[in-house]
């Protein structure tokens, strides 16, 4: 990942935002949504690697592999509501971006229920 490439990016993103939103001010909202996408699939390019690597560890201590999946799974909603809250609010709408939010906390607590149901099956255990 080339930081200096994803900053240069979003400086440039927002003069090019300020400058269309004093001029046409429909088309401001466009700019940072494009270069937040680019910057988000930047990010997620050079994540690539430490997922297998993750992978790896995981496989290496005997870990289950849905565990992790879960953990990624809840990762990339987390990444994404925040984009998509963050574009929201630049565009003036915090109500919207709220409803975001929370249906984002939503999907986390919807991806997470396998890792409810086996922690409940191991208290059980301990239990009986």
């Amino acid at each position: 990942m080339n930081i200096a490439a994803i900053v240069g990016l979003g400086i440039t993103a927002a003069a090019i935002s300020a400058v269309l939103k004093r001029f046409h001010g429909e088309f401001g909202l466009f700019v940072p949504i494009a270069a937040s996408l680019l910057i988000l699939m930047a990010v997620l390019g050079s994540l690539s690697p430490l997922i297998g690597l993750i992978n790896e560890l995981a496989q290496q201590a005997d870990t289950d592999t849905a565990y992790i999946a879960i953990l990624m799974k809840a990762l990339a909603v987390c990444l994404i509501t925040q984009l998509a809250a963050e574009s929201c609010r630049d565009s003036g709408e915090g109500a919207i971006a709220s409803k975001i939010e929370l249906a984002g906390k939503a999907a986390v607590l919807l991806i997470s229920v396998p890792l409810f149901e086996s922690i409940l099956g191991i208290v059980k255990e301990l239990i009986l």
